[in-house]
């Protein structure tokens, strides 16, 4: 059942990983969307809301059973992963990976769950969608199934301004660059914005290899030891450079209490990544895996 969701390039178009008998219910406000890359057995076109309580009511009404070997297996998968994602957001490391930073990230997000939520970046958008948990409808912002970079700060912005409530930017360091100044218009109006910045010095890695051998920095390498909190000294903003989980906690708490335009530059392993995000199989031999 897809309920707002579509059978776009995140979920393979419907193709490949569903079985080809595999039958959808596609509930969506657009017409067009249905059909629109394999056939739909249950179209229902309209809004989430009433077509779900119209859904709801129907099934009340009915006496459905599903295997129970089915859903024991399910629940074995369920458990396995569940025991895979703990081991990885509970392992301590030096310097800081993506999981035990953004487990710090939800620990401190899980005490504050009015702020709104901003996401951007590749394997940083990838990771949290998986990692951060929401507790409210509607404050959750990334750029969907647009793909794209540089919607962050602008996004923050507007979260801010239209909602007076704290926002919280989670920001790969690549993405940040595409938008980034726009700290000048979060500090001008001193918006309640915390930013943080997931710093591997790279795009997607930072141990890039240069393979015109001219010894150049690769072409997706950036500075390693980049201070991006050292660019709130220029507008009179708040900055954080953190190395550890505790100390990632305590800058975050800081900032979204203090409501002062914040950066919290957290540096993590430049090994720490993937070019393709959870599509490992299109990475470089030399990517791939790690």
């Amino acid at each position: 059942m897809l309920v707002g969701a579509r059978l776009n390039w995140l979920l393979a178009h419907g193709k490949k990983g569903w079985a080809a008998d595999t039958q959808f219910i596609q509930l969506d406000i657009e017409p067009q969307e249905i059909d629109s890359n394999r056939p739909i057995a249950v179209p229902v076109v309209g809004d989430i809301a009433s077509s779900m309580q119209g859904m709801l009511a129907e099934l009340k009404q009915n006496t459905f059973t599903t295997p129970l070997v089915w859903r024991d297996i399910l629940n074995i998968h369920k458990q396995q992963n569940a025991q895979k994602m703990h081991e990885k957001l509970s392992t301590d490391t030096q310097p800081l990976n993506y999981f035990n930073a953004l487990s710090a990230v939800r620990d401190v997000l899980r005490e504050n769950q009015d702020i709104y939520l901003v996401n951007e970046g590749a394997n940083t958008l990838d990771n949290a969608r998986n990692i951060i948990d929401m507790y409210k409808p509607r404050r959750r912002l990334d750029c969907g199934t647009w793909g794209v970079m540089g919607i962050g700060m602008g996004y923050a912005i507007g979260a801010s301004v239209t909602s007076g409530s704290p926002v919280v930017a989670i920001e790969g360091d690549s993405a940040f660059g595409f938008s980034g100044m726009e700290i000048e218009t979060i500090c001008r109006y001193n918006l309640p914005v915390t930013i943080v910045i997931f710093n591997n010095g790279g795009i997607y890695r930072g141990d890039g290899v240069d393979l015109s051998g001219a010894g150049a920095p690769s072409p997706t390498d950036l500075l390693h030891h980049a201070r991006y909190d050292k660019l709130m000294d220029a507008f009179r903003g708040v900055g954080y450079n953190v190395t550890t989980t505790d100390e990632l906690r305590h800058a975050l708490t800081t900032g979204i209490q203090s409501r002062k335009p914040t950066i919290i530059n957290v540096v993590i392993d430049p090994a720490a990544g993937t070019e393709s995000g959870h599509i490992t199989k299109l990475n470089p031999k030399q990517v791939a895996g790690n």
